[in-house]
Formats: C-alpha cells, sequence, structure tokens
C-alpha cells in the first residue's frame, strides 16, 4: 500500500510538472526593448519602432524601419524619389544567440515630380497575443501616397501569426466638407474571411483606426479664429 501511495505521488508530481511547463512553453510577454546599438548590428540604420518580446517559438523581435533615396525611372530614365518601408521579425532560441530573420515585408514606393506620403501606422503596428495559444500576432500597417492633391492613400495592413497570414488592402477615406466622400474601398483576403473571430475582430479595429487618416486635418474647417486679413 505505502509503495502504491509512493507511485501516486511521483505520478501525481510528475504530471504537474509537465503542466507547469506547458504553460511556461505558451507563455507570451513583452521583453525590455532592444537597445538602438544592437538593432545597428543587425543592419537596421533607421528603426521607426521595436518591439522585443518572446512567445512559444522563443525570442522576437519586431523592427520597422525606412529609407528614403532615390531611384531611375526606367521608362524616362529619369531620377524620382523613392522610399523603402521594411517590416523584419528576428528570432533567437537563447538570450546568447545572435538575431536571425525569419521573415520580412518590404515596400517600395517611388514618385516623380509630386507629393510623396509613405509610412508605418506605428502606433497599430503591434505585437500580440489575442487567442491566448502562445504564439504571438504581428501586426504591421502602413500607407502609401503618390499625387498632387487630396487623393486617398493606399493602406496595407498585414498579420502574421507562424505560417499563417492574414491582410487587408484598400484605400483611406476622403470627406471633403460639403462633398461627398470618397475612397475608403476595402478588400480582406480568404485567409481573413476565414480566421478565428478574434483575429478578423482585430484587423477590423485595426482598419477602423487608420482608414480614416491621414488627411483628416486637411478637411477639418479650421476653428482657430478669425482670418489673418483683418491684421
Amino acid at each position: 500500500m505505502f509503495a502504491t501511495h509512493r507511485w501516486l505521488n511521483l505520478s501525481l508530481g510528475l504530471g504537474s510538472l509537465a503542466l507547469l511547463a506547458a504553460c511556461e512553453q505558451k507563455s507570451f510577454e513583452i521583453l525590455p526593448p532592444i537597445p538602438v546599438e544592437q538593432l545597428e548590428v543587425l543592419g537596421v540604420q533607421t528603426p521607426i519602432k521595436s518591439v522585443h518580446f518572446h512567445d512559444r517559438e522563443g525570442e522576437g523581435l519586431l523592427v520597422l524601419s525606412r529609407a528614403d533615396g532615390q531611384a531611375t525611372d526606367p521608362d524616362t530614365e529619369e531620377e524620382v524619389d523613392k522610399v523603402v518601408l521594411k517590416a523584419t521579425l528576428y528570432g533567437r532560441a537563447a538570450s546568447g544567440d545572435a538575431f536571425k530573420s525569419r521573415w520580412q515585408i518590404e515596400q517600395e514606393t517611388t514618385c516623380a515630380g509630386l507629393d510623396l506620403d509613405v509610412d508605418f501606422y506605428a502606433d497599430v503596428s503591434d505585437v500580440s497575443d489575442l487567442n491566448k495559444d502562445g504564439v504571438a500576432e504581428v501586426t504591421v500597417a502602413s500607407h502609401s501616397f503618390c499625387g498632387g492633391g487630396i487623393d486617398p492613400h493606399d493602406i496595407a495592413i498585414e498579420m502574421r501569426e507562424g505560417q499563417a497570414v492574414y491582410s487587408i488592402t484598400g484605400q483611406s477615406l476622403i470627406t471633403p466638407p460639403g462633398e461627398d466622400p470618397f475612397g475608403g474601398e476595402r478588400e480582406d483576403s480568404a485567409s481573413l474571411k476565414t480566421a478565428p473571430q478574434v483575429l478578423r475582430e482585430h484587423m477590423d479595429a485595426v482598419w477602423q483606426q487608420v482608414y480614416k487618416r491621414p488627411w483628416s486635418d486637411a478637411v477639418t474647417p479650421s476653428d482657430d479664429g478669425p482670418d489673418d486679413d483683418g491684421e
């Protein structure tokens, strides 16, 4: 009887350790930021934002960066402005290892002689674990525009969870005073349409936060006071 009780206690103890290990393995947490000088070692010259985290797949590092430069138009052979946005996910198994790239999203926009406005929506580009499965979801949102007036920006929102990729592409909504709104079109990827509800709700929330940007200030009547003409 004593041997039986001892075996049961040992089994329960091992079971508890296995359960604890499984819980630890599924843990997700945001870690302290990586110093900028360490990001430069990875070849990132102008980081816009970085998110350091740990999930079931190990230690992760999301880095958003932007590079401005010039390019040659293949049709006109003229110099044009160029902006390259990069979102890179790095990972490592142990803190002493070097970070290695897991994947990268690159967006290049060129523009000749017009207004060029390209950037990340850094406030909504982030890392989360919405479905509590221990695998981080990485959300990257950006906009791009090349034009000479008040026109919609192209919007791209992408979320990756492991090997799964979900996306929304579309245009910002423009609402000129006294005129009908235009733009605001949106297309969800097939993978997003069949994704778990919590992920679909997250992507929709991100879209709702950005699709009325960035022209809201430009089309809102000013309330600053009387015109300067009276001075």
